[in-house]
């Protein structure tokens, strides 16, 4: 703290950053919590409260990192980021998942006593999201520790939006899960769904219209059951309504789709919204019928198969990605076979592998006849392979096409420049991005026709 002269009193200094983990819900927990920081400042003028957006600069005293628990690499990547926190000397406040799983799991396992005795550091704390109806910057700045975890709800104040001069944002319309993947541990942890009102949704997409963004990614950790915890019945599309009636240029895209509900005269529907970008994320997770009865999937090999057919047949200018799980519990060779097959005969353009590992909760775990975890990182490098040599073949096919694309980032000097643009269909931060010369640039979508950062350009490859 320092002496504020004029007043005698003091000012209390918090000079601070964050990191976010995991998924993109994550992040938009996160810039709620930006807003609150920030907003401290407007009520005290006592406060100098500065943020930094590298959180290894020399001023920054104070780390608030936002934890993912899901996999246990998430929670790997958690610790090796406190550990290099603290190497610098940072002060550090550990919100969201990570603080609370191992608050619930048994503290006798390796895992959990090795984490406990890391965030035993005295420069360590842990915060609840509800922690902010109550503290202050000056509680912040004298280390605060909460050991109560409130989960997260959705607050009623604004958000600091972190990508908006890329001209993209998320909004977040459901918390939670209610669906019961046997690999899962979301809804034991976190608890059951709970929806954002549709009226909030849509003013938030005015307000983020307003502030000159072009397109809207829609996410919950399941997209398509928007709702259902309210009225027993999902309300997605009528959701889409509501936003294909706002005004202005824009766009928005759906991620997390699950086949299960999804019926064929939904899609059908959807063909006919014209703000709708037709990118399909559908974590499928498998292939195989037996393998995706034992993951508590609510859907068959077949129904895949009609689904994926309907969207190659009715959008021919689209996306899709999926997510699948190499070597489950009861996997056999016909099943993963069926996988390999699926990957080489789909039409899919962007396809994320995992291995599977046991997590602690998940009802997989008791699941027997299971490989050891060497047999499934061989297997998960045989899948991987065949993904890679799929995925290249998408890029081959996308040369010397004409494509849409916002300008992302531009390096080099004039003489030897290249920009990173992302493609109009591909999601930030998931898709993969082109790198471009000048010359392969064909035409820039502003009236003053510059090419800066966040342009819409249009180019070949």
């Amino acid at each position: 703290m320092t002496e504020c002269k004029s007043c005698k009193s003091e000012q209390v200094d918090f000079f601070f950053s964050s990191i976010n983990l995991g998924c993109n819900k994550n992040l938009v927990d996160t810039q709620y919590l930006l807003w609150k920081l920030l907003s401290f400042q407007k009520y005290n003028k006592f406060y100098n409260i500065q943020y930094f957006t590298e959180a290894l600069d020399e001023s920054v005293e104070f780390v608030f990192l936002n934890t993912c628990w899901f996999l246990s690499t998430g929670r790997k990547e958690t610790v090796s980021m406190i550990k290099e926190l603290l190497e610098h000397n940072k002060k550090i406040y550990l919100v969201g998942c990570v603080p609370n799983y191992f608050k619930n799991i048994d503290n006798v396992s390796k895992e959990a006593k090795e984490f406990l005795e890391l965030i035993s550091h005295p420069n360590i704390f842990q915060l609840s999201w509800k922690d902010f109806d109550k503290i202050s910057i000056l509680q912040l700045s004298q280390g605060y520790d909460s050991r109560k975890f409130d989960w997260f709800s959705f607050p009623d104040s604004p958000r600091a939006y972190t990508n908006i001069d890329y001209k993209f944002e998320y909004i977040k319309i459901a918390e939670w899960c209610n669906n019961s993947c046997s690999f899962c541990i979301i809804p034991k942890i976190r608890g059951k769904q709970k929806s954002m009102k549709l009226e909030v949704i849509l003013e938030e997409i005015r307000n983020l219209l307003k502030s000159g963004v072009e397109e809207i990614i829609i996410l919950a950790q399941d997209t398509t059951r928007y709702w259902i915890d309210l009225y027993e019945k999902p309300y997605l599309f009528e959701l889409l309504e509501e936003i294909e009636k706002i005004e202005g240029n824009f766009v928005y895209r759906l991620l997390y789709l699950y086949p299960d509900i999804l019926t064929l005269k939904q899609l059908e529907k959807l063909k006919g919204f014209k703000k709708f970008l037709p990118y399909f994320d559908i974590p499928l997770q498998h292939i195989s019928a037996p393998i995706l009865k034992n993951m508590g999937r609510f859907y068959n090999t077949e129904s895949i198969y009609k689904f994926l057919d309907f969207i190659y047949n009715n959008f021919p200018t689209r996306f899709v990605r999926t997510n699948l799980i190499v070597w489950f519990p009861w996997e056999t060779k016909d099943d993963i076979n069926q996988l390999i097959e699926f990957v080489e005969k789909s039409d899919i353009d962007n396809i994320a592998i995992f291995e599977y590992h046991d997590e602690k909760f998940a009802p997989s775990s008791k699941l027997d006849w299971k490989l050891s975890d060497e047999e499934v990182h061989n297997h998960f490098l045989q899948v991987k392979k065949i993904v890679d040599k799929k995925l290249d073949e998408k890029s081959q096919w996308r040369k010397w096409k004409e494509y849409i694309g916002y300008i992302m980032d531009i390096r080099g000097e004039w003489d030897n420049m290249n920009f990173v643009v992302r493609p109009i269909l591909h999601a930030p931060e998931i898709d993969e991005y082109d790198i471009l010369t000048l010359s392969q640039i064909t035409g820039v979508c502003n009236e003053n026709g510059e090419l800066d950062i966040w342009e819409k350009i249009i180019y070949n490859i």
